[in-house]
This record gives C-alpha cells, sequence and structure tokens, in this order.
C-alpha cells in the first residue's frame, strides 16, 4: 500500500512542477528613463541653402541694336545698301563675285548691291542730283574735294559716329592698324572735323627708275636728293644727245604738290584751310624743275603716257602714280627690254622722303540711320585685312592697313616694284581736301606751264596763291 501511494505521489509531483514552472510570471523589467522630450524652437531650423544653378547670361542676339552709345537702338539688320563705284575689268569681276557671298553669310543680313556709276565725274553728277531729289546710295566713292561738296550740301553722315562707336566701331588696335595719313585724310577742318570719307585703298605719287641704264652711265644706286637726281638725269640726256633720256615733267597738281612735300613744305597752310604755293619749299621745287628743263635734262611728253617713251630708254626717269606700274612692266616686255627698273621715293632735301599718297574714299550718303550703320558694317568688312589683301591682289592698290601686307608676301615677292612702293607707305602725306581743289587743280597746271615757259617763279605763285583762295572763298565763304 505504501509503495503505490508513493508511487503515485511520484507521478502526481512529475505532473505538477512543469506546470507550476509553466505559471510563473515573467520578472519585471527593471524601467529605464524614457528619452526627453524635445522642447519646440521658437527659432527656424537651421537648414542648408539649397544650391541654385547659376543663370546663365542670355546669349545677345546677332547684330542686334546696341543697348548703349549714340547707336543705341539703331538696327542695321536685313538692310539694302546700294554701293556706286567706277570699278571695272577685273576690279568688278572680283566684286561681282565677292559680293555674293557677303550677302550669303554676314550675320546682320545685309545686302550689299555693287552698281557701276561710270567715272568720278559721273559719280559726281549723279550724286549732286540724288542730294537734290533725295535718292541717295548707301555708299558711294569719290575724292575729297567731293566730299566737302556733297557735306556742304548736307549729303554726307559723318564716319567719326561709326569708327569711335563703342559696340559698332574700330577698337584702339584696329585703328592704330591704319597708316596714320590714311585715317588723317578724310577729316575736313572746314567741317569742325567731321570724318567724311574712309580710306579702302591708295596710290602713291612715285618716280621710276632704270636701274640698269644708270648703272651703265656709272651711277651704282638711285639717287636720293635732287642733286644726285639731276646729275643722273643729265647723264641720260647726254647719251641720247636727241632731247630726250633725262626726265619726262609731269605738269599735273599732284606732281606739284609731291616736289613740295619732298623740299620739306606743304601747299596748305597749316590750319588745313587754305593754299599757300608761294611758299619757299614750291618755290625751290619749281626752280629745281625749270633749270632741269633749261638744261635739257628734262623734257616734256604730251602724246600719251610716259611708259612707253620709259621702256624704249627715251628717259632714265619718269613720274606717276604707282597704279601704273603693271603698264610699265607690259611696256618693258613689249619692246624685249630686260632691263632692271624700279620705283623710289621722289628725290628730297628731308631727312626721310615725304610721299604724296591719293586715293578715292568710301562715303556714306545722309539716308537713314539703319542703313547709315549698315553701311558702315561694310565698310569694315571692305577694310578687314583678308578682304583688302584680296582687293590688292585684283585692283593693284595699296592696302591703307600695316597688317595686310603681312597676308600680301608671294604677292610682295613675286611683284618688287609694287613692294617697293608699299615700302614707302609710311611716309604718307597728302593734298588738300578742299572743296575747291578740282577747280585750283587746273589753275596749278596752267602756273607750272607757265613756269616752264619763263614765267617769274615768285610772281607766277603768289598769283596762283591768290587764285586758289579766292576760289576756295567764292565755294565756302
Amino acid at each position: 500500500m505504501k509503495a503505490r501511494t508513493l508511487l503515485a505521489f511520484v507521478i502526481i509531483l512529475a505532473l505538477v512542477v512543469p506546470m507550476v514552472v509553466a505559471c510563473k510570471p515573467e520578472p519585471t523589467p527593471t524601467p529605464t528613463a524614457a528619452p526627453p522630450t524635445a522642447v519646440p524652437s521658437t527659432e527656424e531650423p537651421a537648414t542648408e541653402a539649397p544650391t541654385e544653378a547659376p543663370t546663365a547670361e542670355p546669349t545677345p542676339e546677332p547684330c542686334a541694336p546696341a543697348t548703349e552709345g549714340p547707336l543705341a537702338g539703331v538696327d542695321p539688320r536685313g538692310q539694302t545698301v546700294v554701293w556706286w563705284h567706277q570699278h571695272t575689268g577685273g576690279r568688278q569681276e572680283w566684286l561681282d563675285q565677292v559680293i555674293p557671298e557677303f550677302n550669303a553669310t554676314n550675320e546682320c543680313g545685309i545686302t550689299l548691291v555693287a552698281e557701276y556709276q561710270g567715272g568720278y565725274n559721273d559719280i559726281r553728277d549723279k550724286m549732286n542730283a540724288g542730294i537734290a531729289s533725295g535718292e541717295l546710295p548707301g555708299l558711294v566713292v569719290g575724292y575729297q574735294n567731293d566730299q566737302a561738296f556733297y557735306a556742304l550740301a548736307g549729303g554726307l553722315a559723318d564716319i567719326n559716329l561709326y569708327i569711335d562707336d563703342p559696340v559698332w566701331g574700330l577698337t584702339p588696335e584696329e585703328k592704330a592698324d591704319f597708316y596714320p595719313a590714311f585715317l588723317e585724310q578724310g577729316v575736313h577742318p572746314a567741317f569742325g572735323g567731321a570724318r567724311l570719307g574712309f580710306p579702302p585703298n591708295r596710290s602713291v605719287e612715285v618716280i621710276f627708275y632704270n636701274n640698269t641704264w644708270g648703272e651703265e652711265l656709272g651711277f651704282p644706286n638711285p639717287p636720293t636728293t635732287p642733286e644726285e637726281f639731276r646729275e643722273i638725269a643729265c647723264a641720260a640726256a647726254a647719251a641720247n644727245g636727241d632731247g630726250t633720256g633725262g626726265f619726262i615733267l609731269r605738269d599735273d597738281a599732284s606732281a606739284v604738290a609731291a616736289w613740295t612735300f619732298a623740299f620739306g613744305g606743304n601747299v596748305l597752310t597749316e590750319d588745313g584751310m587754305g593754299y599757300v604755293y608761294n611758299g619757299q619749299a614750291t618755290i625751290d621745287a619749281m626752280t629745281f624743275l625749270k633749270q632741269l628743263y633749261d638744261d635739257g635734262c628734262a623734257y616734256f611728253y604730251t602724246e600719251g603716257y610716259p611708259n612707253p617713251e620709259f621702256a624704249a630708254r627715251r628717259a632714265i626717269f619718269t613720274m606717276g602714280s604707282s597704279s601704273g606700274i603693271p603698264y610699265y612692266q607690259s611696256d618693258m616686255e613689249a619692246v624685249g627690254s630686260t632691263d632692271t627698273w624700279s620705283v623710289i621715293p621722289v628725290p628730297h632735301t628731308t631727312p626721310e622722303p615725304v610721299q604724296n599718297i591719293y586715293g578715292g574714299d568710301v562715303m556714306i550718303p545722309a539716308t537713314t540711320p539703319e542703313t547709315q550703320l549698315a553701311a558702315w558694317l561694310v565698310i569694315k568688312w571692305f577694310t578687314s585685312p583678308q578682304v583688302q589683301a584680296e582687293w590688292c591682289r585684283v585692283s593693284g592698290y595699296f592696302p591703307t592697313r600695316a597688317s595686310t601686307t603681312e597676308l600680301l608676301t608671294d604677292y610682295l615677292d613675286e611683284n618688287p616694284q609694287w613692294a617697293q612702293a608699299v615700302a614707302l607707305l609710311p611716309y604718307g602725306t597728302y593734298e588738300p581736301q578742299l572743296i575747291s581743289y578740282q577747280s585750283v587743280r587746273d589753275a596749278v597746271t596752267q602756273a607750272f606751264n607757265a613756269i616752264m615757259q619763263g614765267a617769274d617763279i615768285q610772281a607766277t605763285l603768289d598769283a596762283l596763291t591768290e587764285q586758289a583762295n579766292e576760289l576756295q572763298a567764292e565755294l565756302m565763304p
């Protein structure tokens, strides 16, 4: 019984113990401190400023009107510029080729229309008619005395407005690239310093010299002074013995100015408002030439151009525009001459040469602000070094910018006489650009011929000076 009871107790204990364990409560965990509650701040939370993409500067529209300067608001886009010019032959053909390219590529959408209008006299007549009627081109060519006449009638724009503009004008470096005398020309004191023309190209008054013949006569170098010039001219005249051989006289006003410059003077008063043909330099130059003529060392040739005489050794010296270089070359080849020849400065008494530089300008007629600005942009394009270099090759004219010659090295090598003349450009000065100069030129020719025929030099030049200033006063009171 006891054993049976003990066994039952053990069984019951085995069943109860696990139940007690299973019902035992889990131990209560030790409380931990709750995280502190954040106190709301009265300040804005510190946040990093968002990174904004930089605002891109708006790309200016090509050729959009300027927003500053005297030309603010003037829109050159889409304008048509008619250009009256005098170019023919190869020059016209080149213009016909290059202008369509300009029209197709210039960012302003300008259309340039080049129209041949005859010679300078024809253009002068048409400009005068256009000023009267109000129908003017956008660009026109002409000489400086033409500019004064047109400006007096109110027919021209002042190019200073464009060349100095902060947006459309020339930079200081671009201005400095032009030969100084070329930019000075076209500025008219009689019109308050207005710039009435701009130089696209130039020619220079030079002496043509037969080097081979000079060497045969015992002169190894070209002359630089009037005395050396006289010695060579007289030796050549003596060698021919028939009244030829020396220097062919040139009686036009450009030659008189060139000799005056070479003798250290000017035919224009210091203020640029009048003429002075009776200065000591002109007297000395005319005395020198008259003595050459009297001694048989110089002569007149009036049957045509002097280049055939030069090629045939009937003149060791001639005088004329550098634009005649191709004609001299052609005539030398036509007679089969193997002589070496050159262009040299006008013999001078000054330390350095002083060369008479001349040529037509481009002018901007008074039309509309838009057309005038577009015309200026055409001028900038046409006088850029790259375009100017091409124009020089075609036209035979000289560049007006020094850097242009850097693009012409091969042309200079192939044309030595042209290169010799280019070397004279830094020594340039220019003739009067007064309104009366066209009439005065005729008076100068008459005075020159009178002196060569024996008229008193001082009295003739005094009378010429008086006549020239009277002509100026009549036109520009």
